[in-house]
């Protein structure tokens, strides 16, 4: 079974698809901010029953699109060295995170398009640059999957089961699937395990998701919603800064509409219909709001890097441990946290993984300024390659000739480097499994006092 053929039976509610007039706002928005589009950027055909939507932007504007942009490959597979493989004795070999695929604006960011498109729609007179929009309605849906969102996770799944379809010996043997119970994560998980089982086609098999509740109150490993007294990112600050003059240029185009650098990003968040904003200030709002930047980012990753901890190791006393996020009633059973799978695969949202990925040490360089122009040499920390939708983190293990048991990471196709680890190699990524463990003292250690800042309390 091919991607197409199994299509229609992806999981994404009935959505509107992408218009010329959409990809004109894009178009100016990214043009008053001073990027150039080419000729090549026009609008999407709007998908037949059997396909996914297209992305219709270049890559130089597609993969610099922050966390809107669609997934792509940062790095080419790295295949193990000779004398190492993953691991073979078929338990804890591979531990996939991913963020959910491309989705419509969040509900909350549809309602501050809306408005300032409405601004510019009840202007006395607009620019000819703007005059399309007199005739723009904005009708997007909110929250939920695109049909490209939803071929997203699907082509993920039968990537990683060509990949490591292998490890799973038994004929009937499947990954073990979990998902926040957000609807466009839900799906996600499904879509890909759709796209798992496709490959190896099996496609009247099914692969239960497990679903872990993030409502309020609700210890989940799986979404960042637990902590309320982390600050708020310096995405404001910074965008008085970036969007001054783009908001000049728009003012002077519908001069009585009274734009503000707020309304210039919404207008600028159009991009969301075709998963284009310039990359620094997505970088720095993750950076901030859930990465290194950010001194209660980290701790929020914590209860996920326990439970791989757990499932790497086979030993579940680092769940057991968790005081933050984990989920001890789910955890505390091996039918919904086993420690004998395979393959494992976790659905997640953009923010969590960003906290996930800053917990472990993975992706860290240079301080992002917080204001002013920013300095992008040496740069480590770019949105667009850490959580894209679909973004993943991959994490292998595997013995070598020497009986020794390592773990290697992969975000988004790029071998990492891991340069928290003791003696790790610079060459291969390798990081001997003791080695990973002891590197994680901050996750063992429940965040060294920091969970407690958050005002959280365990039900």
């Amino acid at each position: 079974m091919q991607f197409d053929d199994a299509f229609a039976t992806l999981a994404f509610p009935t959505v509107l698809f992408d218009s010329p007039l959409i990809l004109m706002l894009i178009a100016y928005s990214l043009s008053v901010a001073g990027v150039l589009l080419s000729a090549s950027v026009r609008a999407a055909p709007a998908p037949s029953s059997t396909a996914a939507a297209v992305n219709p932007l270049p890559d130089y504007i597609g993969r610099n699109l922050g966390p809107y942009s669609p997934y792509y490959n940062v790095g080419s597979y790295v295949t193990p060295p000779v004398s190492c493989s993953i691991d073979q004795a078929g338990r804890h070999a591979v531990n996939i995170l991913q963020r959910h695929g491309a989705r419509f604006p969040t509900s909350n960011a549809g309602k501050k398009i809306s408005a300032s498109v409405s601004k510019l729609k009840n202007a006395k007179s607009l620019g000819s640059s703007l005059a399309f929009v007199k005739d723009y309605t904005y009708a997007l849906g909110a929250d939920d999957l695109t049909p490209l969102g939803a071929e997203q996770s699907h082509e993920a799944g039968y990537i990683a089961a060509r990949r490591y379809g292998s490890l799973l010996h038994s004929t009937t043997a499947l990954p073990f699937v979990r998902s926040d119970s957000s609807q466009r994560v839900v799906d996600s998980a499904k879509n890909w395990s759709v796209g798992f089982l496709s490959y190896r086609e099996r496609a009247a098999d099914s692969i239960g998701v497990l679903v872990i509740n993030d409502a309020a109150g609700s210890n989940d490993t799986l979404d960042d919603n637990n902590c309320d007294n982390a600050p708020s990112s310096y995405e404001t600050a910074w965008l008085a800064h970036f969007a001054a003059n783009a908001t000049v240029r728009l003012n002077a185009a519908a001069p009585d509409t009274n734009l503000t650098t707020a309304d210039t990003l919404n207008l600028m968040s159009c991009a969301a219909s075709t998963a284009s904003i310039p990359v620094p200030y997505f970088d720095l709002d993750k950076y901030y709001g859930n990465g290194y930047g950010n001194p209660l980012g980290p701790v929020q990753g914590v209860g996920y890097v326990n439970e791989l901890l757990s499932r790497l190791t086979g030993n579940i006393t680092y769940v057991n441990m968790d005081m933050t996020q984990v989920n001890h009633t789910l955890d505390s059973d091996p039918a919904t946290f086993p420690l004998d799978k395979q393959l494992y695969f976790d659905a997640s949202h953009d923010n969590q993984i960003a906290s996930i990925l800053t917990a472990i040490g993975l992706k860290n360089g240079p301080a992002l300024a917080a204001s002013g122009p920013p300095n992008t040499a040496g740069q480590v920390w770019i949105t667009s390659q850490i959580v894209p939708f679909s973004g993943r983190l991959v994490t292998e293990q595997l013995t070598c000739d020497s009986g020794a048991r390592y773990v290697r990471f992969f975000i988004n196709g790029q071998l990492q480097i891991p340069s928290f680890c003791k003696d790790y190699n610079p060459e291969t990524g390798l990081c001997l499994l003791t080695e990973f463990v002891a590197s994680q003292g901050y996750a063992r250690a429940n965040g060294r006092g920091d969970w407690a800042k958050c005002g959280y309390s365990h039900l």
